[in-house]
């Protein structure tokens, strides 16, 4: 029964210090996810920023002889801006988490 009751204790004890510990490494975990998000939302955004001029085949040419964006050029500055709102929200749901954290 002692030894029992021993091991009843050692198993608490053991439970009770990975809890203690275990919110640091949480912690540590929500900031490496929130610098990530930060890092991919300033590529997603630099990448928008990038394609914001025409590609060959996104012009369309007008009857005055000059020329005009068209469908495709506007359906991939479409993407990147997803691109760059599906980042944004992910950089904001991590930092809410670190900060729900702290």
């Amino acid at each position: 029964m002692k030894r029992f009751l021993a091991l009843l204790i050692t198993l608490y004890a053991s439970a009770a210090l990975a809890q203690a510990q275990d919110p640091r490494s949480a912690l540590d975990k929500a900031y490496e996810e929130a610098r990530a998000a930060q890092i991919a939302l300033q590529a997603a955004e630099a990448k928008r920023d990038q394609g914001a001029e025409s590609q060959e085949g996104e012009r369309t040419g007008s009857a005055a002889g000059g020329s005009r964006p068209n469908q495709n050029y506007f359906a991939r500055q479409m993407i990147l801006e997803q691109d760059v709102a599906q980042a944004r929200k992910r950089y904001e749901d991590a930092v809410k988490r670190w900060n729900d954290l702290k």
